[in-house]
């Protein structure tokens, strides 16, 4: 046999050997890893019994403790599903199953833990789940935690059956770690048999076998790389570079060049001859006589020549190369060899002319600049663009930096030297923005961007752009105005007062200074905006702030935060209390002062007074945050105004709590509406004949578990908030309610229920969807009611308000002017109006048995009222002379006290019972 064929056989063998080896220790590793799976799930079921068994006594303990039938069911329902699962574990332990790939693994140990006729496993778990069955089967009022079924489960069960269960968890670890074993040195086995087969392997096949193709190989190496890799190489750099090369025999003219010469004329290998004359005629015909000329110069005398033309190739297209050529001498001196390279520039030249046209069209320029290891700097590249932007030509910049960095300001010329310093150490983007000087603009605001590049030399290059960032950065200040400044007076807004504000509170607190709040609001604003206009309010606020300005130092902040609200900040006010609060009002007095003199506004050169409520929070270190500082400042701000404007208060603890004690009151307010702590009071209402014809429905609040609430105490902070809105329309549903329940009855023709509509009700935009809502919701007819309105309600839209009394009385609604005499309604006021009655307030009826001038108002309220023909109501009327008074003067409808007080509904049935009685 040939020593090939030796070879081959012994390599065969050596490797079906292996094969047959590694195909043993496969299946083997993977009998080992399935064996150790299926034995870990073994004893991981083993020793989840024991958690099963605590599982069944913690839920056993929550049903015999727990007294909610719900949380009973869950933990019972819990207990049965345990007793399922450990049925199932037992079985799965002593049977196997195929399914979960749970072997069945006996020994005689085993057999004794689970057999053993006084402490075997199988006795002691069936006892112990005979008791959890009982137990889950026990009810809940039958389960007590003195039951024996439930000790035995707590206490007894877990403390059997845990060292029972202990045990085979250890016996089924001992026997899965005695199977793994064998495996494992039966795979040791394996895997010594590898290793000889390899080692004989090594030492008869592949010893002599890389001996053999070592020598061939070595032999095949020297001829291939002798022949090919320099010229492999030297192809792949002229196609990666554009370049190829050619060599010309001065005497004959024969011309040799290389494949990439073919490539750049566009011509394929071999398709021509490769002459000094066919070369000439693949030139550009402008550029044949130059080139033609600097060759013949070269076959003349030794020289080198760099030069660019045009070739063509046959599809018409220029490109456009780069020549080097250099002639060699013979032993004669005379010229035998001429050599060179072309290189296709045509791409780069197009790319350089490209970024240069659009260095030209795009604001700013683009850039190279350089700096050696000795931050020495220099530009070699610099686009036109930086002639209008930094009013240097690029000419200039390029043959010295510094044209440029002299236009840098001062202040900001470190901060770019120290940005292109840490660039250039970590190779990372330098941004930066600056300031020059141009020689036209003035201050012109600059940003740079620009790439690092190592270079070999130690120095660094950068490749970036820089352009005019001024409109920008003007922009940008204008946003930061409008964000930080109020857009009508320039005052500080909310923002920057918070910023001021945050800032004065830490300050205070480092320096134990005090400082103050100052929070004003003109008196009576809102009456000259509704009859001068927005125009002339506008420029009182603008004037206003001028004088605020001009009544505190610089270093103070005149802040307004909308409307007619203005803030003044106070820093700095020294250590003392006392010297601080005086501090504080002398330039409160001095504000209030200014800001009483007379104004000049507008066009028309409109004279305006007004006055200013001032209030005064003082702060003193961070006792407080800048939130609470103000909200002081606005307690003590209504302060002033609750009593009567143009005046100076501090903030104090005593008005503190009032505002406190008015807002536990609304939030007691709105819980008690949804609690139902408000109902209807009725007095009622008679004729000038004692017959009864209506009743008012009055609100009372009676809190659960405290004394009743005075209505002049909870309406007037119902209006104030809001609140008055839903408790109105609850109010309304009620009479609603109250009128449809008295339909029982043998009401009087024309008995009607009077509700009270607040002038915050009235001015809702949905008003009257909300009457026909409710009247359609509770089925009342609107005959049986009627609405009592002030002036307040009326007057704010005349218009509106007419509309909206038409609509009513449309409906069949009774509308009634409250209060009447109180305040300033006219004849012309009344009469146009669609009004049903006038009802005299009781502060009139007070005074007619003593005062003359009260009952000549009456008088001629009456009489006024008739000649209208509207009907009159007297309210408060508690004497039998304001009584006679009253019937002797025609008035229709009398209310008071002599009548009866107001009572609740229960009662006023039982008044109305012997009122129809009497009748």
């Amino acid at each position: 046999m040939s020593i090939v064929g030796n070879l081959r056989l012994r390599y065969v063998f050596g490797l079906s050997a292996i094969a047959i080896l590694v195909t043993t220790s496969f299946f083997t590793m993977q009998h080992l890893i399935s064996k150790q799976r299926d034995f870990s799930q073994l004893i991981n079921l083993a020793g989840h019994q024991a958690g099963l068994t605590n599982r069944i006594a913690y839920f056993a303990s929550l049903m015999a403790a727990t007294d909610d039938e719900t949380e009973f069911n869950q933990a019972r329902s819990q207990v049965g599903l345990t007793i399922h699962k450990m049925q199932a574990a037992h079985k799965a332990l002593k049977e196997g199953d195929s399914e979960t790939r749970i072997p069945k693994v006996t020994n005689e140990a085993l057999e004794t833990i689970y057999k053993d006729p006084r402490m075997g496993l199988d006795s002691a778990l069936q006892r112990f789940l005979e008791r959890a069955r009982k137990v889950y089967e026990t009810d809940m009022d039958s389960l007590s935690i003195g039951s024996i079924d439930y000790i035995y489960l707590v206490n007894y069960g877990p403390h059997v059956l845990d060292p029972l269960l202990d045990a085979a968890v250890d016996e089924y670890e001992r026997i899965g770690r005695a199977a793994i074993v064998k495996i494992e040195r039966f795979e040791g086995i394996v895997w010594l048999a590898a290793l000889a087969a390899l080692l004989l392997e090594a030492f008869f096949i592949f010893r002599p076998l890389e001996k053999q193709v070592r020598q061939a190989l070595n032999s095949l190496q020297a001829s291939v790389t002798q022949l090919t890799d320099t010229q492999q190489r030297l192809v792949e750099a002229q196609k990666l570079a554009l370049v190829g090369d050619w060599e010309m025999d001065a005497a004959t003219g024969a011309l040799s060049c290389s494949d990439q010469i073919y490539e750049i004329v566009g011509r394929p290998m071999g398709s021509v001859e490769m002459t000094s004359e066919n070369v000439l005629k693949f030139i550009h015909p402008d550029d044949k006589n130059i080139v033609k000329n600097q060759f013949n110069a070269l076959t003349q005398n030794p020289d080198a020549l760099n030069m660019e033309f045009r070739v063509i190739r046959p599809d018409g297209t220029e490109r456009l190369v780069y020549q080097q050529a250099a002639s060699a001498k013979g032993s004669d001196g005379n010229v035998v060899k001429i050599s060179g390279t072309i290189h296709d520039i045509t791409e780069r030249k197009e790319l350089s002319n490209r970024l240069d046209k659009l260095s030209r069209h795009i604001p700013g320029f683009i850039f190279q600049y350089k700096r050696d290891r000795n931050k020495t700097g220099c530009m070699p590249y610099v686009s036109r663009g930086v002639q209008q932007t930094c009013g240097v030509s690029a000419d200039v910049i390029q043959d010295d930096f510094r044209a440029l960095s002299d236009l840098v300001y001062e202040e900001d010329l470190q901060k770019v030297r120290d940005s292109i310093d840490a660039s250039a150490i970590s190779l990372r983007t330098w941004k930066s923005q600056f300031r020059i000087r141009h020689p036209e603009k003035k201050e012109v605001w600059l940003e740079g961007h620009a790439t690092p590049e190592q270079m070999m030399d130690g120095g660094t290059l950068w490749y970036g752009y820089v352009w005019d960032i001024t409109e920008r950065r003007q922009a940008e200040n204008r946003i930061r105005r409008l964000a930080l400044y109020d857009a009508l007076t320039g005052l500080a807004n909310r923002r920057m007062l918070m910023d001021r504000l945050a800032h004065a509170v830490a300050l205070s607190g480092r320096k134990k200074d005090y400082g103050a709040v100052l929070m004003l609001d003109l008196d009576n604003f809102k009456s000259l905006n509704d009859t001068k206009g927005h125009d002339t309010g506008d420029a009182l606020l603008v004037d206003v702030g001028r004088r605020l300005g001009s009544c505190v130092r610089e270093t103070d902040t005149v802040a307004r935060l909308g409307g007619d609200e203005f803030v003044v900040l106070l820093e700095c006010l020294g250590s003392d209390e006392t010297l601080g609060h005086d501090k504080a009002m002398a330039v409160a007095e001095k504000i209030r002062s200014e800001l009483n003199r007379p104004y000049i506004l507008g066009d028309d050169q409109h004279v305006h007074h007004t006055s200013a409520s001032v209030g005064v929070a003082l702060f003193h270190g961070r006792d407080r945050d800048e939130s609470e500082v103000l909200k002081h400042a606005d307690v003590a701000m209504y302060e002033a105004k609750d009593l009567g404007r143009n005046r100076i208060c501090f903030y104090s603890q005593a008005r503190q709590a009032i505002v406190n004690t008015r807002s536990a009151m609304a939030l007691d307010m709105k819980t008690g509406l949804d609690n139902g702590e408000f109902c209807l009071y009725l007095q009622p209402q008679v004729l000038n004949n004692g017959m009864l014809c209506g009743a008012e429905a009055l609100l009372r609040w009676l809190p659960r578990d405290k004394p009743p609430v005075s209505p002049e105490a909870f309406i007037p902070l119902a209006e104030s908030t809001g609140l008055i809105l839903p408790l109105g329309e609850w109010v309304l549903k009620q009479a609603c309610t109250i009128v449809m329940d008295m339909e029982k009855y043998q009401l009087p023709e024309n008995f009607a229920l009077a509700v009270n509509i607040s002038a915050l009700q009235f001015a809702e935009e949905n008003f009257i969807k909300t009457v026909k809502r409710v009247f359609h919701e509770t089925g009342a007819t609107p005959l049986r009611l009627k609405f009592e309105l002030t002036e307040t309600s009326l007057v704010q839209d005349m218009g509106r308000a007419r509309n909206i009394m038409k609509e009513l009385r449309s409906m069949g609604l009774q509308v009634e002017l409250d209060d009447f005499g109180t305040g300033y309604s006219s004849l012309n006021f009344i009469k146009n109006l669609p009004l049903t009655a006038l009802k005299i307030d009781a502060s009139l009826i007070r005074g007619i048995e003593t005062d003359e001038s009260s009952r000549a108002i009456v008088r001629a309220a009456l009489a006024m009222a008739r000649a209208m023909s509207l009907k009159t109501i007297a309210e408060g009327v508690e004497t039998r002379s304001q009584m006679d008074y009253l019937v002797a003067e025609a008035c229709d409808m009398i209310q008071g006290y002599l009548i009866a007080k107001p009572m609740p509904y229960e009662a006023f049935i039982s008044f109305l019972g012997r009122k129809l009685k009497t009748a």
